[in-house]
């Protein structure tokens, strides 16, 4: 069976999380999921399965737990202006 490392969905550092193809980056606004995922009819897949569900669930009780969700988020990332070093 293969362990996988814990993850805090929406914590204070960046994580990434991948399995097989798939990765998972975490930041305190928000959860990215891309890559690819191969759940096969097999011991490896079950595993993969295993560990997709844990960081979904992770996901949802951080969420359900969240005493004020706002109705969305921004997705513009945090950005300012800054002077060219090579001016």
């Amino acid at each position: 069976m293969t362990t996988f490392k814990a993850f805090v969905p929406f914590g204070p550092d960046a994580q990434v999380q991948t399995i097989d193809q798939m990765t998972v980056e975490n930041d305190p606004k928000r959860v990215s999921v891309y890559g690819r995922l191969d759940i096969t009819h097999d011991q490896a897949g079950l595993d993969k399965a295993r560990a997709l569900s844990a960081l979904l669930d992770a996901i949802v009780a951080r969420l359900e737990a969240a005493t004020a969700l706002p109705e969305h988020t921004s997705s513009s990332p945090n950005t300012h202006p800054m002077n060219n070093p090579f001016a």
